[in-house]
């Protein structure tokens, strides 16, 4: 037994120095850059590998907030949100706001394909909920909300799938592929065209395996969190096909909900 802790105490430690063998070659190759700006000036922090003024502008939701909207508590024990945006929601969490070098990680993912970004923001978000998650929670599955196959074929990625597959790897919670459709296309949320947000998601999304959600707990992932409405329109269908909850995990909050004071 003895000998069996210690060969797998080696083997640890032989797949840890692979892994930073690989990375230091790879850095070698192609030169770290950071993935909030795209520059390589000067030395990357070791925790998001950000340049120092990509650094200083990234604004986190500090956490031990309110557990069920994630933000900061008025006083112990007390919310002082609105939590009408989350109904259907059992919870949500994001790591960053969505303005400074947070607003830019998701553009440059979601724009640009910097795959460097999506790394760390999947690093955030599964620190962000794995910190907080309950015990029922620990065999949740993971759900994204889903592009228009049209857009999907246009950007030639869903930026939701990759983040919800990174997370769920980080967790090790089940992804369940293709389980949400978005059954016709909607004009995006921040199209001044949209008068309302809930409107134009109502009815834009279908389960098209309601066997692999029934009686099971949902992580929803997105990219960013604004109204809410995209959030609640894929819960709602979700719990309608039988989920036992929906939870809400973006990598940023677009905007703070409102104090009920």
């Amino acid at each position: 037994m003895l000998m069996g802790t210690k060969q797998l105490g080696a083997r640890i430690v032989y797949r840890r120095l692979v892994r930073e063998l690989k990375a230091a070659c790879l850095d070698l190759v192609l030169p770290p850059h950071c993935p909030g700006c795209g520059a390589g000036r000067g030395e990357l922090d070791a925790g998001y590998r950000l340049c120092r003024p990509c650094r200083v502008h990234l604004e986190g939701i500090p956490p031990g907030g309110c557990r069920r909207c994630g933000e900061p508590l008025a006083a112990p024990g007390r919310c002082s949100y609105d939590h009408r945006p989350l109904q259907g929601i059992a919870f949500a969490r994001a790591p960053f706001r969505y303005r400074g070098t947070g607003g830019a990680l998701v553009r440059r993912f979601k724009l640009a394909g910097d795959f460097g970004a999506l790394s760390l923001l999947a690093k955030a978000m599964a620190e962000v909920v794995g910190s907080s998650l309950m015990p029922e929670w620990r065999h949740a599955r993971i759900v994204a909300v889903p592009l228009h196959r049209l857009r999907r074929r246009a950007r030639g990625f869903d930026q939701a799938e990759l983040l919800a597959q990174a997370v769920a790897t980080r967790l090790s919670l089940c992804c369940v592929a293709s389980c949400l459709r978005r059954s016709r296309a909607t004009r995006p949320q921040g199209d001044p065209r949209v008068l309302s947000r809930a409107l134009n998601v109502d009815g834009a999304f279908e389960v098209e395996r309601p066997q692999v959600v029934c009686g099971q707990r949902i992580v929803l992932i997105d990219d960013v969190t604004t109204s809410g409405a995209t959030a609640r329109a894929c819960a709602r269908v979700l719990l309608a096909a039988g989920a036992h909850e929906v939870a809400l995990l973006t990598s940023c909050r677009a905007r703070t909900l409102s104090a009920t004071l």
